[in-house]
C-alpha cells in the first residue's frame, strides 16, 4: 500500500474509531471477548485499534495526588525558557512535571497496590528460567544505536529513589551461581515511597520522580541548579568538554560529569558527548545571530533547541525504526507534524509520566553481551569488546582506544537483541556495580513492578481494555515457551509478570520490535508528552525558540547530528537514511 492510500486508510480508521468511541465502548473488557489481532484485519482492524486508543485516552490517565503540590513562584524568564527543575512549564499549576512530583498511573488506583506476593514466584527463578540468554537473538532490521538511544531517553524521563537502609530479600538456592558470593539472599533496595504520602489518603503508595517529567534533555543538563552550573563553561552558553571533545571526568569518582550518569556505558558516553557537541554548535550559531546575548540567554535557548531535536529524533527516527511498520511511521510523523506546534491539550489530569510507562520501557534485552569494533573505512575487525568492558568507567577508554569514528560505525553495523524472553544480557544478570553491589537486573526489574503496584500481565491487559489471555498458548505460538511459562507460574495465567508477558508475546504486528500490549501504553503517552508541554505546543514558535532555532530543528535529524560532529563518517553514511537502521545496507529510503 502506498503512502497516499495508507494515509486514507488511517483517516478512515480514525473516523471509524471516533464513531466507536461515541457509541460508548465498555471501560472493562468482557472476559469472553475474543483476542483481536487487529493488524491482520485491514481497515476494520485499524478502526478497532483506534477505538481502543481513544478509550485509553479518555479513561487511563490517573492522578496519584490527593492534594496537588502547591504552586511555586516563577522567576523572570520562565515564560520563555525551561527551568532546570521542571517548574513553571505549566503557568497555572507551576509544579506540574517538575522534580519530586509523583508518577501517575495508567491503571485504576484500585489495581495499583503493591503486590501481596512479592516473592511468588521467586524473581530470581523467573530470571534464570525465562530471561537467561542462550545466544543473542538479534533484530536484523535495527542498528545497535537503537539500544543505546532508548536508555539515553529513559535517563531524561524517569528515575525513582531507592532506600539506603531498607531492602527486599530475594531467596537464593544453594546451587545458584550467586549463592557462593551472596549467601542465601540477594538484597534489593526498596523504592522510597513519597514522604508526603499517607495511607490515610486512601490510595496506593505513590513514588516521586528524581528527574523532571518533561522531555527537556535533563540527562544532559541536570535537574537541579548545582548540577547544571557545574556542567557549564559559563561563557558563550556552552557545556564543558575537554580539548579532545570528551566529557569531563570527576577525579574522585572517575565518572563522566553530565546531568545523569547512573548505569553508565559506552552507548551513553557516545550520546552524551554527541549532544553536548550539538548544544555547543547551537550556542555558537545563536551567538553569531544575537551577539549581544549573555551566557544565560545563549545557554537556555540552546538547551531548548537541543531538547527539541532529541524529541524529534525519538519521534521520527527511533520510533519508526523499532516499530518498522508503515502505519506506525505515518502516525509518528503526524505526532511531530501535527501535534507539535498545536494547542496545549490535557484532559483533566495534570501531566506526569506513569509507573506503567516506566514498566514498559524496560528494554534491557536490546543490549548485547559484546560488540565487534570494526574499521569504518574497511569494515575489518579490530577487536570484540565485551559489554562489561564498555561499562561504567571503561566507557571513555573504548572511544580513546579504538577511535570515535570506528566505534560509531561499529554500532551502526551491529544489531541489538530482540525484546523477547530468554534474551537478557548475561552480564546484567550478574551485574557488578562500582560500589561492589552484585545483582541480577532481570530479577530486579520483575520485583520493581510488583513492588510499585504495576498489575500482573492479565490484569494489566484488562486495565488497558484488552481481553485477558485464558491459556499460555494465547500468549505465544511457541509451545516450548508456553510450557516453560506454565511451569514457572504454576499453571496460573493470572500470575504472569507484566514484563514477562510483554516479552513473551509472540503475536505482534509485522516489524514491531516490542509487543502489542507495550504499544498500548506507547500510543497513550507519546502524544500526551507533547500535548502537555507548552514548549512543544503553544510556545513552539519563532518568538520562544528564535527563527534560527526553529530552522535548526527543522533541518535536524539523527544522521545530520552525527555527520556534523563526526564528519569523517560522511562517506560511510552516504547511503544511510535513518541511522537506527543498519548502516551496511542501503537504507536511504527507509
Amino acid at each position: 500500500m502506498n503512502n497516499k492510500n495508507m494515509k486514507r486508510t488511517l483517516v478512515s480508521a480514525l473516523v471509524s474509531a471516533s464513531i466507536l468511541s461515541q457509541a460508548g465502548c465498555s471501560n472493562v473488557p468482557n472476559e469472553d471477548e475474543p483476542i483481536v489481532r487487529w493488524w491482520d484485519e485491514g481497515i476494520a482492524g485499524l478502526a478497532y485499534f483506534g477505538g481502543k486508543v481513544l478509550e485509553l485516552y479518555n479513561n487511563n490517565f490517573v492522578d496519584t495526588n490527593a492534594n496537588y503540590p502547591e504552586n511555586v513562584e516563577c522567576s523572570t524568564g520562565a515564560e520563555e525558557n525551561r527551568m532546570v527543575d521542571g517548574n513553571c512549564n505549566d503557568l497555572d499549576q507551576t509544579r506540574m512535571g517538575s522534580v519530586g512530583v509523583r508518577f501517575g498511573r495508567n491503571v485504576s488506583l484500585e489495581s495499583a497496590y503493591p503486590d501481596e506476593n512479592l516473592m511468588k514466584p521467586n524473581p530470581r527463578l523467573v530470571s534464570e528460567v525465562l530471561m537467561t540468554r542462550d545466544g543473542t537473538k538479534e533484530v536484523d532490521f535495527l542498528s545497535y544505536w537503537a539500544a543505546a538511544w532508548i536508555q539515553f531517553m529513559v535517563h531524561d524521563w524517569m528515575a525513582h529513589q531507592n532506600s539506603e537502609s531498607e531492602y527486599h530479600s530475594v531467596p537464593l538456592e544453594e546451587d545458584d551461581p550467586l549463592y557462593s558470593e551472596l549467601g542465601p539472599e540477594m538484597l534489593i533496595a526498596k523504592t522510597i515511597i513519597d514522604p508526603s504520602w499517607s495511607p490515610y489518603e486512601g490510595t496506593p503508595p505513590a513514588y516521586v520522580n528524581r528527574l523532571t517529567h518533561w522531555w527537556d534533555g535533563s540527562q544532559l543538563y541536570g535537574s537541579d541548579e548545582e548540577t547544571n552550573r557545574r556542567l557549564r563553561t559559563l561563557q558563550d552558553g556552552k557545556l564543558k568538554l575537554t580539548e579532545q571533545g570528551r566529557l569531563p571526568v570527576d577525579p574522585v569518582t572517575g565518572e563522566a560529569v553530565t546531568g545523569f550518569a547512573e548505569n553508565w556505558w559506552l552507548g551513553l558516553q557516545m550520546f552524551h558527548e554527541l549532544f553536548a557537541k550539538e548544544h555547543n554548535a547551537i550556542a555558537a550559531m545563536l551567538k553569531e545571530a544575537y551577539p549581544d546575548w549573555n551566557d544565560d540567554q545563549l545557554f537556555n535557548k540552546a538547551r531548548m533547541i537541543n531538547a527539541a531535536i532529541m524529541a524529534k529524533i525519538h519521534t521520527v527516527d527511533w520510533t519508526p525504526s523499532i516499530l518498522n511498520n508503515p502505519t506506525a511511521k505515518l502516525a509518528m510523523n503526524a505526532d511531530w507534524d501535527v501535534v507539535v506546534g498545536g494547542n496545549k491539550k490535557l484532559r483533566g489530569v495534570p501531566f506526569s509520566l506513569t509507573e506503567e510507562f516506566v514498566a514498559v520501557y524496560r528494554m534491557h534485552p536490546l543490549i548485547r553481551d559484546s560488540v565487534d569494533i570494526v574499521n569504518y573505512q574497511t569494515g575489518g575487525l579490530i577487536e570484540n569488546v565485551p559489554t562489561e568492558d564498555q561499562a561504567f568507567r571503561n566507557a571513555e577508554g573504548v572511544l580513546n582506544d579504538y577511535g570515535t569514528a570506528n566505534v560509531f560505525y561499529s554500532f551502526g553495523v551491529t544489531h541489538p537483541g530482540q525484546i523477547t524472553t530468554n534474551n537478557f544480557p548475561k552480564f546484567l544478570q550478574n551485574l557488578r556495580m562500582p560500589d561492589g553491589t552484585v545483582m541480577d537486573l532481570a530479577a530486579v526489574d520483575i520485583l520493581r513492578d510488583r513492588e510499585r503496584g504495576v498489575p500482573r500481565y492479565n490484569e494489566f491487559r484488562r486495565q488497558l481494555h484488552m481481553p485477558p489471555i485464558r491459556d499460555f498458548t494465547d500468549l505465544t505460538p511457541d509451545a516450548e515457551l508456553a510450557e516453560k511459562l506454565r511451569e514457572v507460574y504454576d499453571d496460573d495465567v493470572e500470575a504472569i509478570d507484566v514484563m514477562v508477558g510483554q516479552l513473551a508475546e509472540g503475536y505482534r504486528p509485522d516489524g514491531f520490535g516490542f509487543s502489542d500490549t507495550t504499544f498500548r501504553i506507547f500510543t497513550m503517552m507519546a502524544p500526551r508528552r507533547f500535548q502537555g508541554d507548552r514548549f512543544y505546543t503553544n510556545d513552539f514558535n519563532n518568538y520562544v525558540y528564535t527563527p534560527e532555532g526553529m530552522e535548526w530543528i527543522k533541518n535536524a535529524d539523527f544522521k545530520s547530528v552525527i555527520v556534523r560532529h563526526v564528519p569523517e563518517l560522511s562517506s560511510a553514511m552516504a547511503n544511510v537514511g535513518n541511522p537506527f537502521f543498519p548502516w551496511n545496507t542501503d537504507s536511504s529510503n527507509w
